[in-house]
C-alpha cells in the first residue's frame, strides 16, 4: 500500500490517548457530522487543504517508536468515512501494535467488518447527544439512532476492549441526554464524561459558553451509574 488518503497528522507518541498503553495517533481528515463543538474541525473543513503523510512515513515513524510504543490511535474526523480505513488498519496491526480506534459510530457496517477481520481491539464511540437529537442539532442521518444501537450491539458482542464518552457542552447535553445516552449502552465497560472546554471550537457562540460546574457533571455521574458502574469525569 502506497498511499493514503485522509491521512491529514501523526504524533509519535501520546501517553492519554490509549488507555493503559503508550501510543502514537494518526488523524484522518473528514467527517460524517457537523459538531459545533469540534476541537478538530480543520480536519473537517480544510482536509482537503492539508498534506497528506505519506503511508511509507508513517510506517517508518511507527517502526522506529515500536520499542517506546504498545499501540496506535486512529483517529479523526471520523475514521470510517475512508473506503481504504480496512486497508490501513490491516498494515497498521502487521507492525504488531495493538489498535485503538475512535469513531462516532455511525457507520455500524464499517465497524463489523473491522470486527470481522480482528483489525481493532479497542474502540472509543462518541455518543454526543440523545441519539434522537443528532439530525437536528449536528446535521446526522435521520438513521443515526437506529446506527448508534447497532454499534453499541456490535460492541457488547465483541470480544474487545472499549468505551463511550460524551462532551457535555452546556445548552446541548442535558441530565435527559445523560440518561438516554446511558440506558442505551447499559453494560459498557466504561463512560467517560468529558468537560467542555470553550476554547478552539468551531461555533463561537458555543466558545462564549462556560463549561458545567464540577456539581453539574457529578450529577451527570450519579444519572448514569445505574446503567454504567463505572462512570468517569475527564478533563477536569
Amino acid at each position: 500500500m502506497n498511499a493514503i488518503q485522509g491521512i491529514k497528522g501523526f504524533l509519535g507518541t501520546s501517553l492519554i490517548d490509549y488507555p493503559g498503553k503508550v501510543a502514537a495517533v494518526v488523524f484522518m481528515s473528514g467527517c460524517n457530522l457537523r459538531c459545533g463543538f469540534c476541537h478538530n474541525s480543520v480536519l473537517i473543513h480544510d482536509g482537503e487543504h492539508l498534506e497528506d503523510v505519506g503511508f511509507g512515513e508513517l510506517i517508518d515513524g511507527l517502526r522506529r517508536r515500536r520499542k517506546l510504543i504498545e499501540g496506535v490511535v486512529v483517529t479523526g474526523g471520523e475514521p470510517t468515512v475512508h473506503p481504504q480505513l480496512t486497508g490501513l488498519l490491516r498494515e497498521l496491526k502487521a507492525t504488531g501494535l495493538d489498535v485503538k480506534l475512535d469513531t462516532n459510530g455511525l457507520r455500524p457496517t464499517v465497524l463489523e467488518e473491522l470486527l470481522r477481520n480482528r483489525l481493532v481491539d479497542y474502540a472509543a464511540v462518541d455518543m454526543k447527544m440523545a441519539p434522537a437529537r443528532y439530525a437536528a442539532f449536528l446535521e446526522g442521518p435521520q438513521e443515526a439512532p437506529a446506527r448508534l444501537a447497532e454499534t453499541v450491539e456490535l460492541l457488547r458482542l465483541s470480544r474487545i476492549d472499549y468505551e463511550y464518552r460524551t462532551t457535555c457542552v452546556p445548552g446541548l447535553v442535558s441530565d435527559t441526554d445523560i440518561e438516554t445516552i446511558a440506558r442505551l449502552i447499559h453494560g459498557a465497560p466504561a463512560y467517560y464524561l468529558q468537560q467542555f472546554i470553550p476554547t478552539h471550537v468551531e461555533d463561537q457562540k458555543l466558545a462564549e459558553r462556560p463549561a458545567y460546574p464540577r456539581e453539574v457533571l457529578e450529577r451527570f455521574v450519579t444519572l448514569a451509574q445505574p446503567f454504567v458502574s463505572n462512570v468517569t469525569i475527564r478533563n477536569l
